[in-house]
């Protein structure tokens, strides 16, 4: 049994562009059978947030060192090869559930 996510998706301010790509996150794990949780944040606020949750998100650049992965989803606000990095973070998603 795969267990429960706790996702963090940030943005810039913490509002617009993190809700719109948590939409689309909500998305991927209903097609892949994730049950997660979906918090979403400033860039500011990620180091803090990120401290118990499975994965990050991120629609702009994060290089500090975190304990969980981090991965860029700005494709689902540009809609550039948003299809690509759905099927990766699908992939991601149910690599860290099953551990």
């Amino acid at each position: 049994m795969s267990k429960r996510l706790k996702i963090v998706v940030a943005c810039g301010s913490g509002v617009a562009t993190s809700t719109l790509a948590s939409k689309v996150v909500e998305e991927v794990c209903k097609e892949n059978g994730i049950e997660a949780s979906i918090e979403t944040c400033g860039m500011s606020s990620v180091a803090g947030t990120a401290e118990h949750a499975d994965v990050v998100l991120t629609t702009s650049r994060y290089e500090k060192e975190l304990r969980c992965p981090v991965m860029s989803v700005t494709s689902f606000i540009t809609g550039i090869r948003a299809e690509k990095t759905k099927k990766d973070l699908g992939e991601l998603l149910r690599q860290i559930a099953e551990v």
